[in-house]
């Protein structure tokens, strides 16, 4: 069994949530899952400044270290987006195109030659805010820019999605995933990952073959430095089987439903043979951060 809480839920910092695991919870979690302790602009944790550092808030890495003492950590890359006020998306915004940044970054023409999207490839999109995923950002040193954000509002976002197609991108995440390892982390979960391959004509959710390409790519990283992922993808089961048949972790966001109804109607039949069908690399989740399962 694995907790699952933010860094400030029980006892307002990191040395508390240790000494809570390690006093009268002792021996009752194998694991400890710690939602965003990085400095970040929004979304509680969920648009990170950067991975380099814990909000002082919170802790220090030395905290984290601690919990791996006992137990299994478990920290979130947000592998599809970083925060807006981030150095890269910073110097991106004071120089566009000429900044070594912007490659990090999806404008447009990277999925439609001229940047602009037909009408009907943006109904195919599978929306988290309204009208678009898109953000429109003044740059200091003239002109605009529109980028890609899945999350946010209409206005702007918080979260500025990355290209991981890029190299420069793919350097970014290896070097966050070197430093988890070097602190003792043993699971990344990748938030959003459903959402990091782009293509026209699609939904930009889960769009096959590039969705397998990138997390071969980012678990063989993670792999190669004693890192186990576990992609983070809130769809229906059958897109939790799909990711079970290519060897993946993934959550049972189905259980919580199912608990409750085999206590409301007093048997547990459905929820036993859910159970005995269900892959053997899951993460069986009663509740999330967000209650999305519930």
């Amino acid at each position: 069994p694995q907790l699952l809480t933010y860094p400030d839920s029980l006892g307002g910092n990191l040395a508390v949530l240790r000494r809570l695991l390690d006093g009268p919870l002792d021996g009752a979690f194998h694991g400890v899952h710690v939602l965003p302790p990085f400095p970040s602009s929004g979304d509680r944790g969920f648009a990170p400044l950067t991975y380099g550092e814990i909000d002082p808030r919170f802790g220090t890495w030395q905290d984290i270290a601690g919990l791996g003492e006992r137990h299994d950590v478990l920290l979130d890359l947000m592998i599809n987006h970083i925060s807006r006020r981030s150095p890269e998306f910073r110097d991106f915004e004071r120089h566009g195109r000429a900044s070594a940044a912007a490659n990090l970054f999806i404008t447009l023409d990277k999925v439609w030659p001229g940047g602009e999207p037909p009408a009907a490839d943006v109904a195919r999109i599978f929306l988290r805010k309204p009208h678009a995923p898109f953000s429109t950002v003044p740059i200091e040193d003239g002109g605009e820019e529109t980028v890609w954000t899945t999350f946010g509002t209409t206005e702007w976002s918080e979260q500025v999605d990355l290209d991981v197609t890029a190299p420069e991108t793919q350097r970014l995440i290896r070097g966050w995933l070197e430093g988890f390892a070097r602190r003792g982390v043993t699971i990344v979960r990748l938030d959003a990952v459903g959402y990091v391959i782009k293509e026209p004509g699609t939904t930009c959710f889960m769009v096959e073959p590039g969705i397998w390409e990138f997390l071969a790519w980012v678990s063989d990283v993670a792999a190669s430095l004693g890192l186990a992922v576990l992609p983070e993808v809130h769809d229906r089961y059958p897109t939790h089987e799909r990711l079970a048949s290519h060897g993946y972790w993934t959550y049972d966001f189905v259980l919580p439903g199912l608990v409750l109804h085999a206590f409301e109607i007093g048997r547990a039949e459905r929820l036993a043979d859910h159970l005995a069908r269900s892959p053997d690399r899951q993460v069986t989740a009663l509740d999330c951060h967000d209650g999305i399962p519930v």
